[in-house]
């Protein structure tokens, strides 16, 4: 628990998370301050950093996944140790505030990361079989060398504070909408916006060679319209956006009533260069289920005339 303590974890999501990956044939192994609550509800600086580095110290340890995600991810960065991550090197897979980890562990490492869901997530709604096929699509051995991303036909919307009585209806998933034709080639960053843009002008922003595809999301409060707004321009006027030469936008939760027609408002009041593909309601940000894809990896998007095709080329 790098971000919020799992024990703000439902008991049944916590128990149905467990066994989809049992079912994975993987052994899920506890951090051992992951309960904790002692720094104003979640563990201490110190012990999420001591968790950290203890699980890329143990060798039968093959992915550390971040249990849930919260708002403090970047009070961690002066205290870890970074040529301890370099030196031991293995699957590192979360989202939301574990953006800035992500980014920072490329920034400092340069080991591919994971934007995935965060462990509770396999366990919030009935079934979680689309999250669990790109989980294993982008990380495990044996998977195909690219993937092409499918819509899910349905997904679900759950509040922040989640229970067992939470409403758990399917909702129909419309697909991928493409906002500006074009095809791009390129390194994958991104991921949740706000969390991001914690790191613009910091040494923790990974320095990327070449063309970007950028990838972005936000949760309810921060996807209304004027905060996408003004975190998407400060995106847009950091010195690396000259290199994005593709954007793809996750799906928003409902309670931030955006709409293609907002969203394409927003993109064309940026000047944005035409010819940048620009893809809306991706399945990755705060609705269930997602994809998993590399944060340093490879992408292709080709978004002419019917195509809708995003293929992870390297992960």
């Amino acid at each position: 628990s790098l971000a919020r303590s799992a024990s703000d974890i439902d008991a049944d999501v916590l128990e149905r998370s467990t066994k989809i990956f049992k079912d994975m044939q993987l052994i899920v192994s506890f951090g051992k301050n992951m309960f904790s609550q002692q720094q104003r509800g979640c563990p201490s600086d110190l012990e999420k950093v001591s968790d950290l580095h203890e699980a890329f110290l143990d060798i039968n340890v093959k992915c550390i996944l971040v249990a849930i995600g919260g708002f403090n991810s970047n009070q961690l960065l002066g205290l870890i140790d970074w040529s301890l991550i370099a030196n031991n090197p293995k699957i590192f897979a979360g989202f939301s505030d574990i953006t800035v980890l992500n980014h920072a562990i490329l920034a400092k490492t340069r080991l591919v990361t994971y934007s995935s869901p965060n462990f509770y997530c396999f366990g919030l709604p009935p079934e979680s079989s689309y999250s669990a096929e790109y989980f294993i699509k982008c990380l495990m051995a044996g998977s195909p060398s690219q993937y092409r991303l499918k819509s899910s036909p349905t997904y679900y919307d759950y509040p922040w504070e989640y229970d067992e009585k939470t409403n758990r209806d399917k909702i129909a998933n419309p697909g991928i909408t493409t906002l500006q034709e074009g095809t791009a080639e390129g390194t994958m960053i991104g991921g949740n916006m706000c969390s991001l843009n914690l790191l613009n002008g910091t040494k923790y922003f990974p320095k990327v060679d070449g063309d970007i595809i950028l990838c972005i999301e936000d949760d309810s409060y921060d996807s209304i319209l004027e905060t996408f707004e003004r975190n998407f321009q400060s995106v847009v006027q950091q010195r690396y956006f000259k290199n994005v030469k593709g954007i793809l936008i996750g799906r928003f939760q409902n309670d931030s009533k955006r709409t293609e027609m907002n969203i394409t408002d927003i993109i064309k009041s940026k000047c944005i260069d035409r010819s940048i593909p620009v893809a809306y309601n991706v399945d990755f940000g705060h609705t269930d289920p997602k994809i998993t894809f590399p944060v340093g990896g490879k992408a292709r998007i080709n978004l002419m005339g019917d195509k809708k095709e995003i293929i992870i080329t390297l992960h």
